[in-house]
């Protein structure tokens, strides 16, 4: 093994553990309901794309849009006090390119949060579980690696004290109708349901040379 292999192996050792810490970054931020600042944690580029169980927001301002007006403004209300999202990350699989200028990796991230329902009658607040996987691409940019694409799936979710089997999940919020809405609807369905079977989403990657973007 030549120095130069040796170098570019502590390279994509080092991205690995940078992109780790971007979507450590991301959990913190959100949990914290700074979701204005998840904004700096993507790429200033013209195919970002953003996949939530809201929707599909693309393009270079995608990331504002979802985090910076959906999440900050609209999906919330100025008194947080009550409120709480709490998401690890956990069982990664990541895979840095041969030519480490990007990066694939997936996350099961399990989640306990309680929200005040403003759009329910009554307003009630509500406890719940809600866990999800995370795929992402990452970007090798001059201030660092990036998030490129984001999806989020959405495995189960349910209030806490009630059953998945028995009890219906905990009602989700309108879809953003606002400046900072969705342009698309999700890709497909990966919500708990009795009629479905266990599918590998997301699919972990696996070492790769260089990104090639699937159609």
């Amino acid at each position: 093994m030549t120095d130069e292999d040796v170098l570019r192996r502590l390279d994509r050792l080092e991205a690995a553990q940078a992109v780790q810490n971007v979507m450590g970054t991301y959990e913190y931020l959100h949990s914290a309901y700074r979701n204005a600042e998840i904004v700096d944690l993507f790429a200033d580029v013209d195919d970002l794309l953003i996949e939530m169980p809201a929707g599909i927001w693309r393009g270079r301002d995608a990331a504002y849009r979802c985090f910076g007006v959906t999440f900050e403004q609209e999906l919330t209300r100025p008194d947080r006090r009550g409120e709480l999202v709490e998401h690890t990350l956990t069982t990664p699989v990541i895979e840095v390119a041969a030519d480490a200028q990007t990066a694939k990796a997936v996350w099961n991230s399990p989640g306990h949060e309680a929200h005040r329902f403003f759009w329910v009658e009554g307003s009630p607040q509500i406890e719940f579980w809600y866990w999800c996987t995370y795929s992402v691409d990452f970007l090798r940019t001059e201030s660092g690696w990036k998030i490129w694409h984001l999806h989020v799936y959405q495995t189960w979710a349910s209030e806490v004290g009630k059953s998945i089997l028995d009890a219906p999940p905990p009602p989700e919020p309108p879809i953003p109708n606002g400046p900072g809405r969705p342009d698309e609807p999700i890709s497909f369905e990966t919500k708990y349901s009795h009629n479905r079977a266990p599918a590998l989403v997301p699919v972990p990657p696996k070492p790769y040379d260089t990104f090639i973007a699937e159609d």
